[in-house]
């Protein structure tokens, strides 16, 4: 660790729970003012515990998105909801997402539960604030929220809009105590570019793509060299069924042809150089039940 990095400031670590379509991974890229987790209209598109740095000059802020709650029907499932609870054990603050329009169920009550028993400062997000009709209708649904004495504070926000969002940086800082930075300052995310190539690949297949794909999805990189000028990456568009390889391939390779130009020019943005992407399509029967792959993901 660096001398920079030994100097005290306020850090600690944050857990970014909610449903699918949230907008957890929106919120954590309108913070890190980086994008480093996909987001799309469609649901359970994140898999990972992603970690991304806020870095200010009296701060570091160690961000978590995590897989929305699902039900649990697979092996995948079971690790997903497995990388929720683990992202809520030992960190310093949750926030809970909910857009604003809508109530707490029984899967937010239930992970709200394991952690009543923590150190974790408990935060309510009400999302998506840019579609509300009034203040007073905002300040009335936080009320409501606010009796239920289960949240340390209640924030609506817009992640599109960047509503409160300093605010919430502002309020994280005031409950974090003071540390030394856990990662260099420099760095924004904690992740391998091989990580991140797969998640626009996917990313990019699945705005593509109809709405039942997501959970049969994964992208392999099976060869990635990343030269002075240059990037080569070889990936593997990985799904469980025939009919959904024909789907993703399209009518004489359209389907694949625009996702592979998507993810190259996005590619080409995050690396600064020039990128030379295959990209293959291959099925792997059941690989959701699958302990050797989903290690992988």
């Amino acid at each position: 660790m660096n001398i920079e990095n030994d100097k005290k400031i306020k850090s600690g670590f944050v857990s970014i729970v909610g449903k699918p379509n949230s907008g957890k991974s929106t919120l954590l890229n309108c913070i890190i003012g980086h994008k480093i987790s996909i987001a799309t209209h469609k649901k359970n598109t994140t898999r990972n515990q992603i970690k991304g740095i806020l870095n200010s000059e009296d701060a570091q802020i160690i961000f978590m998105d995590t897989p929305g709650f699902i039900d649990v029907k697979t092996k995948l499932d079971e690790d997903m909801y497995q990388r929720i609870i683990d992202s809520i054990k030992g960190v310093d603050i949750i926030l809970y997402l909910l857009p604003f329009w809508k109530d707490l169920d029984n899967e937010y009550l239930e992970t709200i539960k394991i952690t009543e028993k923590t150190a974790a400062k408990k935060y309510l997000l009400l999302t998506k604030v840019d579609k509300a009709k009034t203040k007073t209708e905002l300040l009335e649904i936080a009320k409501k929220f606010n009796e239920t004495n289960l949240f340390d504070k209640i924030i609506p926000i817009s992640s599109y809009r960047e509503t409160n969002i300093k605010v919430l940086v502002e309020e994280i800082k005031k409950d974090l105590k003071e540390d030394v930075a856990y990662y260099d300052r420099d760095s924004f995310h904690e992740f391998s570019d091989q990580f991140y190539s797969a998640e626009i690949i996917r990313e990019k297949a699945l705005f593509n793509l109809n709405n039942e794909i997501p959970h049969h999805l994964f992208v392999s990189i099976e060869e990635f060299e990343n030269k002075k000028r240059s990037v080569f990456i070889r990936a593997e568009i990985i799904i469980d069924r025939d009919n959904l390889k024909r789907i993703i391939i399209g009518k004489n390779g359209s389907k694949i042809k625009i996702i592979g130009e998507k993810s190259r020019e996005e590619l080409e943005h995050y690396f600064g150089k020039k990128v030379f992407l295959e990209t293959f399509v291959k099925i792997k029967k059941d690989w959701k039940n699958k302990d050797s792959i989903i290690k992988n993901i």
